[in-house]
């Protein structure tokens, strides 16, 4: 993998594991899994960042090494690696300007 790959990878493992561990979006399926398996490892998997990120991270940096980090993969990864810098960008923007 290239460079550029390599850190297309790791913002798109942090964007992930956002979505997997906090976002908004993903809170009904979160609540629908814990309610099935509530208490235990899978609780805290689902709610630590550290924990879920190192799940994530095989998967993203093994799709790279899988489809040779191509423009398809290279698109993919950096929608959610821009994602990701822009919610932390948004939390230093100022809605005055």
């Amino acid at each position: 993998m290239s460079v550029l790959a390599w850190v297309l990878a790791a913002l798109a493992v942090w964007r992930v594991t956002l979505l997997v561990v906090a976002d908004e979006l993903t809170r009904p399926l979160r609540e629908l899994v814990l309610r099935r398996w509530d208490g235990g490892r899978l609780e805290y998997l689902l709610s630590c960042p550290w924990c879920a990120s190192v799940w994530v991270g095989p998967v993203v940096i093994g799709s790279g090494m899988a489809w040779g980090d191509g423009w398809a993969w290279q698109l993919g990864a950096g929608t959610l690696g821009f994602s990701a810098l822009t919610g932390w960008l948004s939390a230093f923007a100022s809605p005055d300007g």
